[in-house]
């Protein structure tokens, strides 16, 4: 028997073969453990016949944090772990680690070194005495072991000698256990990634694939929410690509878009590394956002960029409602997860950018060839009288400033010629021209129709459909009929005119256009404020710059110019040779009110190149007054026109029974438009019965 081993066994009351027997059962009993309380429980079983304590701890030093982390064995009747997490030099085992010599505090009470600790080994545990000696293999310090005991104790040289024995021989094994936990979680990672590049490389839609990731990461890297967001290159904000929770509720605040001035994401696409954010750095980042994330119980938020060959596309975002520590483990395998996406989210955002093009180019296509097959005279204003003068100078006053502009007129005056004009003009003309008709629209579809809708957004939406806001992105939206925009669709067109932003029907993503605003109306908008119909908000907003445009009864000197253009039009397309028009034929032409407008008279053109043979032309409509032999009208004077027009009406009524439209009806018989025979028995004041 030794010195050294006398002296043990004096101090402590055992005999050699006993410390034998418990140096060899802490071998034992050790080997093969997988898990921490495993360990600690197979070190207790060893040493509770041979050192007197209550509590058994393992205090590890975590280098990602700078803290030490204590994992405390209770009592044998309370066998579960305790954790004790505190800063180095706030913690006695911090010492310990630090210094690589044992220490014995045999009075808790009368230790004014490290009072917090003290303060709760005294409140939580009840102890009265705490030996601690390193834990240390090769060079490799991993922390401290330590054993205390409710009761006042102290220890032996002996004792502390075989304590640093034991502790050596328990430091092997958790090294062992550190790297067998390190191994684990880099296969468990590694098989994560390849969770995640399999989910990547599906089909799955943006908000699925999200989701899919987001329960991948859970299981190594605990969080409450997770988010993916993309630089808008055009507003500086960050769009909310995807969102997951791992079963909280969604919060609206998390939902984008926002501006991440003064947040961690906005130093993370500034540098291009990660971000650790806590509730307590409030101070460091001012954004009112991140204020209102802390006061809805986020207490951390891990940040990494989404980093793409040529550029920073966005961040990864993991937030917790915890104040658990991130690692430099779970942010070096968060930074590698968010290169896999960043792949992904590129490759997602230009396909989208790709598909929109071309269905904007394709649904541009389909627009100009039914414009063309409309046969518009794009930009050609006939005219050369004073009111007309009149238009077309304020048309080249406004055309190059970009305004919004208010076209107000009667039905038919050519309100759609002054709006492609104003486009023509100016800078914009190698932009499309988009028009749409309010009126002939069903006000359940023209949100639709203006701003797209995603696929599923309604019944019968089978796929995503791009709207006319989008369509006339660097040209001119003309809305006509403004005046029948249903009320509850006005703020919405009000807030796309004035910030140039929108989103789809049933989609979250805001879109951003730069489209010249042309609207027309053949209302009365103010009247229409004044009784609560039309918003006096977007009223004003489009009365930027009104313009008026004449009915044609008080441009009469442009009638002839108009007639000749119109015959030459029609008869051009009809394979017609008609040189010669009636001065009589023009005089009546001329002396007509056309209730309808450019609209009635270029009908009326049309009807009789169809019916002229030869080559003078044969003015077909009654309205006119009676005809000649060769069908050209005889006008007579004002009052006699009008008492042969208000009996010709009536007579129409009376054999079509009083229906005024359809085939059979009045219209059809004088030959006329329905709407302007209508104009025409308000007039003449015919008996209502007849409408």
């Amino acid at each position: 028997m030794t010195e050294s081993e006398s002296i043990m066994i004096g101090t402590m009351g055992a005999s050699a073969s006993e410390i034998y027997d418990a140096v060899l059962s802490l071998s034992r009993s050790i080997a093969g453990r997988t898990d921490l309380p495993a360990l600690l429980s197979g070190v207790r079983e060893s040493l509770c016949r041979i050192v007197r304590f209550d509590h058994l701890g393992l205090i590890l030093h975590d280098p990602d944090s700078g803290a030490m982390q204590g994992h405390i064995l209770n009592e044998p009747g309370n066998p579960a772990i305790a954790s004790l997490r505190m800063p180095v030099e706030a913690d006695p085992a911090g010492w310990v680690w630090l210094n690589q010599q044992p220490l014995v505090l045999s009075s808790l009470d009368a230790e004014t070194r490290w009072p917090e600790f003290i303060s709760r080994a005294r409140a939580e545990f009840g102890l009265s005495t705490l030996i601690l000696v390193p834990l240390t293999s090769g060079e490799n310090r991993l922390g401290a072991f330590g054993f205390s005991s409710v009761a006042p104790y102290e220890p032996g040289p002996a004792e502390m000698e075989f304590l640093e024995r034991v502790a050596t021989e328990f430091a092997v094994a958790v090294e062992g256990f550190l790297a067998r936990q390190a191994a684990v979680r880099e296969r468990d990672r590694l098989r994560t990634l390849f969770d995640i590049t399999n989910a990547l490389v599906s089909k799955l839609a943006a908000d699925e694939l999200f989701s899919a990731i987001g329960a991948q990461l859970s299981k190594l890297i605990r969080h409450d929410y997770s988010m993916l967001t993309v630089s808008n290159s055009e507003n500086g904000q960050l769009d909310l690509y995807a969102l997951h929770s791992t079963g909280l509720p969604f919060i609206d605040a998390l939902k984008g878009p926002f501006d991440p001035s003064g947040m961690p994401a906005a130093e993370v696409l500034a540098t291009g590394k990660p971000v650790v954010a806590r509730a307590a750095d409030i101070e460091r980042y001012p954004s009112p956002i991140f204020g209102k994330f802390v006061a809805l119980g986020f207490r951390s938020i891990c940040c990494v960029p989404l980093v793409a060959p040529n550029r920073t596309i966005g961040t990864l975002a993991l937030c917790r409602m915890t104040d658990d520590t991130w690692s430099g483990e779970d942010v070096a395998f968060l930074v590698q997860v968010a290169n896999q996406i960043a792949i992904a989210v590129e490759n997602s955002l230009s396909y989208r950018e790709l598909a929109e093009m071309k269905e904007r180019l394709a649904t541009e296509k389909l627009y100009l060839e039914d414009e063309i097959r409309l046969d518009h005279n794009i930009g050609n204003m006939v005219g050369q009288g004073l009111a007309f003068q009149s238009v077309l100078k304020s048309v080249q006053i406004v055309a190059p400033t970009d305004s919004t502009v208010l076209i107000l007129g009667e039905t038919g005056t050519g309100k759609e010629l002054v709006a492609r004009a104003v486009h023509e003009l100016s800078p914009r003309r190698k932009g499309s021209f988009v028009k749409v008709n309010c009126a002939a629209i069903p006000a359940s579809l023209l949100e639709s129709e203006l701003f797209g809708h995603e696929k599923g957004a309604f019944t019968g939406a089978v796929a995503q459909r791009i709207g006319r806001f989008e369509l006339a992105h660097k040209g001119t939206l003309f809305l006509d009929e403004i005046g029948e925009m249903p009320l509850e669709l006005q703020p919405k067109l009000l807030r796309a005119i004035q910030d140039q932003e929108f989103e789809r029907v049933g989609g979250t993503r805001t879109i951003r256009t730069d489209v010249r605003f042309v609207a027309a109306t053949n209302r009365d908008l103010k009247g229409m404020v004044e009784e609560s119909e039309f918003r006096a908000d977007l009223y004003y907003r489009l009365h930027v710059f009104p313009l008026s445009v004449p009915p044609l009864r008080e441009r009469r000197e442009d009638i002839p110019l108009l007639t000749r253009y119109f015959v030459q039009k029609h008869a051009q397309r009809m394979g017609r040779a008609i040189d010669k028009i009636p001065a009589t034929a023009m005089e009546a032409l001329t002396r007509y009110d056309w209730p309808g407008n450019i609209r009635e008279l270029q009908n009326v053109l049309e009807r009789s190149v169809i019916l002229t043979h030869g080559n003078t032309l044969q003015i077909a409509m009654p309205d006119l007054g009676e005809t000649s032999g060769s069908n050209v009208p005889v006008v007579r004077g004002s009052k006699a026109s009008q008492v042969a027009e208000r009996q010709a009406i009536v007579k129409a009524l009376e054999d079509a029974k009083g229906q005024v439209g359809g085939s059979d009806g009045a219209a059809a018989r004088l030959g006329m438009r329905r709407t302007t025979l209508q104009s025409r028995m308000r007039k003449l004041n015919i008996a209502r019965e007849y409408r």
